[in-house]
């Protein structure tokens, strides 16, 4: 489509800011009136460096070949006038007139949660993150943070767990992965969810490109979940542009002694919303999209994460096996598990995921598994 064509050209010309890119369009309409304006028109917009950018990017042969590019790598370009267009993104103060997917959109009839935090969260952190994105994902909310360390992959992680959507935004190129370790979670997101990002492929994360970054996170959601944060985190930039984007904001306590809950607990002296299970949070999404019956998900109390004591009386036997392979100060990488118990890569993924939402062992890295029960009154073997 042609449109596609003038989109794709008017949001990859180089040396021009968003501040000048509405003007632009407030002054001639439509990209393609911008195409074909005259130098004097445009003079009265752009600098001398900029005109020299605008003319150089108007070879078409070029453009239609790195769009071309798009589809090669499946990546989708989503613009203005694209028929699916997220109506959240509309709604914004400074949408983006272009943007580029891999995977799935979210869609609009389910609510999205942006869950955000600190990258050097705490084992504690990651495991609420987890807990909460698995609940919530299951009853049909979307989750939507910035596949980065920490709470943001481990929200990530616990939707996919759940078979629920999430989606990525990332603070460079859609083929960019970073941190690198977060790959393979890359890819998964990219094959059951989406990924999303503003900038073109090839283009590095920097610094500078995450505050925008960060007002789609929260563009694209209908409140903010923060788990843990310091208290000069940069969560703080998501947390600002939610609040001017009318959304709600809601908070995990934490321990006052806690310095990655310092952020946490004064933004809930400012006034967010203390928030200490999924069901809180289900109550206020509810009334923004549609949720799937309760019946649909694992029982909220009985997932949730706990530590201490445990009878063994809920273990089935290949459950038993899994636990006896497992330690509690030592992690385990998946292919060990995947050796030595002998189940296939499907079942030992299953068992480990109903193990994980119980409560009974977590991940301290990706596929690294390690027991979380810090006591147990029966002995078990495979």
């Amino acid at each position: 489509m042609k449109q596609d064509f003038y989109w794709y050209w008017f949001v990859n010309i180089p040396g021009i800011g968003s501040v000048t890119r509405k003007k632009m369009i407030e002054r001639f309409g439509h990209p393609s009136h911008i195409y074909t304006a005259k130098e004097n028109e445009l003079r009265k917009l752009l600098n001398g460096k900029q005109m020299t950018y605008l003319k150089k990017s108007l070879n078409k042969n070029d453009i239609e070949k790195s769009f071309r590019r798009l589809s090669d790598t499946g990546t989708q370009f989503i613009h203005w006038e694209s028929e699916n267009y997220p109506r959240r993104l509309r709604e914004l103060y400074d949408p983006p007139y272009g943007f580029y997917v891999r995977g799935r959109l979210p869609e609009e009839k389910y609510p999205g949660l942006g869950m955000v935090g600190s990258r050097k969260a705490t084992d504690y952190g990651r495991e609420m993150a987890k807990w909460f994105a698995g609940v919530l994902a299951g009853m049909g909310v979307q989750i939507i943070s910035g596949l980065a360390m920490g709470i943001d992959s481990s929200s990530h992680r616990g939707a996919l767990q759940s078979g629920g959507y999430t989606a990525g935004i990332l603070g460079g190129g859609i083929d960019t992965v970073y941190p690198i370790e977060n790959y393979n979670l890359y890819r998964e997101m990219y094959e059951k969810g989406g990924v999303l990002s503003e900038y073109n492929i090839g283009i590095p994360n920097r610094p500078g490109l995450f505050p925008a970054r960060n007002r789609l996170i929260s563009g694209l959601s209908d409140a903010i979940f923060v788990l843990e944060a310091g208290i000069k985190s940069g969560t703080f930039i998501t947390v600002d542009q939610a609040l001017e984007q009318g959304k709600e904001v809601f908070v995990l306590p934490g321990r006052a002694t806690d310095s990655l809950s310092r952020g946490c607990n004064a933004l809930i002296r400012q006034g967010a919303t203390l928030v200490q299970s999924p069901e809180e949070l289900l109550d206020y999404l509810g009334s923004k999209g549609m949720l799937r019956s309760k019946k649909s998900t694992l029982d909220i109390t009985e997932s949730r994460p706990t530590t201490g004591e445990y009878q063994g009386k809920h273990f089935s036997e290949e459950e038993k096996c899994i636990w006896n392979l497992l330690d509690e100060k030592q992690p385990v990488p998946f292919e060990i598990l995947l050796e030595r118990s002998g189940y296939t890569v499907a079942k030992l993924q299953n068992f480990l995921l109903k193990m994980e939402l119980n409560g009974w062992i977590f991940q301290p890295a990706q596929n690294i598994y390690q027991r979380k029960i810090k006591k147990i009154t029966e002995n078990f073997s495979c």
